[in-house]
This record gives structure tokens, sequence and C-alpha cells, in this order.
């Protein structure tokens, strides 16, 4: 121990070389641009991502038998396809919960045809899961309009009238790898007249299934706290530093 302790005095007294000087500063200078790379990349992950499913309209007049039980609920030969993009505008606790804007153009095929588009200001998308170390998971609840270029039929079939312009909210699940730019996403895309604000009777529920895709970052990032670039740089090389300090003394 005694030993020990002589070289640690020893090498702490010991004035450093104008080489280890430089490679010290080469290593401060390296952490600070990989800060700044990380910083970066957590911006970048909040770009647009897009979003395109296929769903099945559902003859169930309430939503919530479907979301209980989607593989026993009835299905009419009623389809669309859907193609939305959206980007995240603020997030809540450390990047957990973020508030997107999506915008969404759907065709309708099968026993009806038309076009129909929703725009949806508030998405609330929840991040964080005890198994996201391992897999990119999130779920997410939107709310917004949604207006179909003509009266869908369907929707007249199943509920006896219907309105052009309804109320539009979805229910969504996404998954996928973590260091991937996609993830798979399950959704209920839903047309209602919200308790007879938009019309006495109507709506639809469509379940569908596709891929999300972030442009510029990872589908499923988290922005987290960044640490002061400056501060991880000293942390980085506070051992050294501080025994080249002393050996200076």
């Amino acid at each position: 121990m005694a030993r020990y302790g002589t070289c640690v005095s020893q090498a702490m007294l010991t004035p450093p070389t104008p080489g280890r000087v430089l490679l010290r500063r080469v290593a401060a200078a390296l952490v600070l641009v990989v800060a700044g790379s990380e910083t970066l990349a957590l911006a970048e992950s909040a770009a647009w991502t897009t979003t395109v499913y296929g769903a099945r309209v559902s003859s169930e007049t309430g939503w919530e038998d479907i979301v209980l039980n989607p593989l026993g609920a009835e299905y009419v030969d009623a389809f669309l396809v859907a193609g939305a993009l959206s980007r995240p505008y603020a997030d809540f606790r450390e990047g957990a919960l973020q508030l997107e804007a999506e915008g969404q153009a759907v065709y309708n095929f099968g026993d009806q045809h038309h076009w129909e588009f929703n725009v949806v200001p508030v998405v609330a998308r929840w991040r964080q899961f005890p198994w996201s170390h391992r897999v990119n998971t999130s779920a997410a609840f939107g709310l917004g309009l949604s207006y179909a270029t003509e009266t869908p039929e369907v929707e007249v079939a199943i509920e006896g009238q219907s309105e052009q312009l309804l109320i539009y909210w979805m229910l969504e699940a996404t998954a996928g790898p973590l260091l991937a730019p996609w993830e798979i996403t399950l959704r209920l895309h839903h047309r209602s007249v919200a308790w007879g604000l938009m019309g006495e009777e109507g709506g639809m529920n469509a379940v569908g299934l596709g891929i999300r895709y972030a442009f510029g970052g990872r589908a499923g990032a988290v922005a987290l706290p960044l640490a002061d670039p400056a501060a991880i740089a000293d942390k980085a090389c506070s051992g050294t530093c501080r025994g080249d300090a002393r050996g200076l003394q």
C-alpha cells in the first residue's frame, strides 16, 4: 500500500509533457464535437414523419367493440388507404409525451368511392414504456376534423344517415426496431358526429395496419435533456486535468 501511495504521489507531482497536454486538449475538443452531434441528432429526430396504412370499415356502431375485440368485430366490403404527414411541435416529461399535428389524404373504395381529408391539430403520443430500451413503442390519440368529398354511402347504410364534415379521431399503437426510422402502426380510424355536435347520426370505424417512417431521424427517438457540452468535456478530463494542475503547483 505504501508503494502504491508513493507511485500515485509521484504521478501527481510529475509535470505533464507538452505532448500529453496536447492530447488532452484534442480529447476535450472531440468530446465537444460528439456532444454537438448528439444535439443535432436529437433535433433531427423531431423531423417530419409520414404514415401510410390500409384499413377496412367495420359495421360495428360502437368503437369500443372494435378496440376490445378487433378480430371478432363485423366488417363490410369497404376499404380505405391513407397517407398522413405529421410533425411534433411540443414535448413534455423529457420527451416522453409529444404533441404532433397531422394531415391526411384518404381514398375510400369498395362499396363506396370518394376522397376524405382529415386535419388533426392535436395528436398526443406517449413513448416511454418499460420495454422502450428494447423496442420503440408509442401509443397515440389524435383529434381533429374529417371532410368527405361526398356523403359516405357505407356510413348511411350503417348509421341511417351521415354528414360530409364530421369530427375525426384516431387511436394508434406503433412498434419498431430501436435504431430504425420506421415503425409498424395499428390504427383505429374514426369519423364521428360527436354526440350530436356534427349531426344526428353518422360516422364509421375502420381498423388499419401500416408503416410509419421518420425523415431525418429515428421513428422512436425521445428527446432527452442534454448536458452542457463544456460540462461534458470538463467531466471527461477531470481526473487527468486535476493531476496536471497538481503537478504544476
